[in-house]
């Protein structure tokens, strides 16, 4: 098992006593990262039970560790759309579950994140209120801390031009700041110092801040990190090439 991602996959509470018995090998495989094989035995169990927030999470998981191991980009966005559709249907029959309310918000940023800017920035109130709630109902949970970073990240690096965009759609366009994605990524790596992209994160915004021996010192850890998904991959080339030009 790869540790980085425990907390992205073994946070779900079992509700069903039905299928529970059913979920101890899937969540072995999930845990193990064998999506390909727990697709079939959810798909199974979810015609029978189509109401169960417990399956259609699980379903979301690996659609969208499908999506984001795809080599090919049709693939990539078709898990990816599978994701968000089976995590909507846990939300219109639990939403207030936080674990639910965690993987909408991921799902929906994947969805997004090669949309339009001008999509991106409509949906970005809606990211940014989900993200707050869930780290109000999971203060433990790393991963919308680091969705919250990204957020602030992303917000303040906009060109002009989007920022135009952004005034004519909100009229309180939503802001970002370096300092606050420093912030939410210094939770996130304190809550999990195990995954490579928030020590890529962390050191672009540092990096942005003039802090560029901190950036440094992150990015000498981070590239000794697991990647095992093309997200990760990225980030360890990002920040291999800023150190190879030093």
């Amino acid at each position: 098992m790869i540790i980085s991602f425990k907390n992205l996959i073994i946070l779900i509470t079992i509700s069903s006593l039905i299928v529970s018995q059913d979920f101890e090998d899937i969540d072995i495989r999930l845990s193990n990262l064998e999506f390909e094989k727990v697709q079939l035995p959810l798909e199974q169990l979810h015609s029978k039970y189509p109401q169960n927030t417990d399956i259609l999470l699980r379903l979301t998981i690996t659609h969208h560790y499908l999506s984001e191991s795809a080599m090919k980009k049709s693939l990539d966005k078709k898990n990816a759309s599978k994701a968000f559709e089976y995590i909507e249907k846990a939300y219109d029959i639990e939403p207030n579950n936080p674990n639910i309310l965690k993987w909408y918000v991921i799902t929906l940023g994947k969805t997004v994140e090669e949309d339009t800017i001008r999509n991106q920035i409509e949906q970005s109130k809606n990211i940014q209120s989900i993200a707050l709630k869930v780290i109000d109902l999971l203060p433990d949970d790393e991963f919308c801390y680091s969705i919250m970073g990204q957020w602030h990240y992303k917000l303040a690096d906009l060109g002009r031009a989007s920022r135009r965009l952004a005034s004519i759609l909100f009229s309180e366009p939503p802001k970002g700041s370096f300092e606050e994605a420093q912030y939410f990524f210094e939770k996130s790596l304190e809550y999990n110092s195990d995954y490579i992209g928030t020590y890529y994160w962390l050191g672009k915004t540092y990096l942005k801040l003039n802090k560029e021996q901190k950036a440094i010192d992150l990015f000498k850890v981070g590239v000794t990190l697991d990647r095992p998904f093309k997200r990760e991959e990225r980030a360890y080339q990002g920040m291999k090439s800023y150190l190879d030009k030093l």
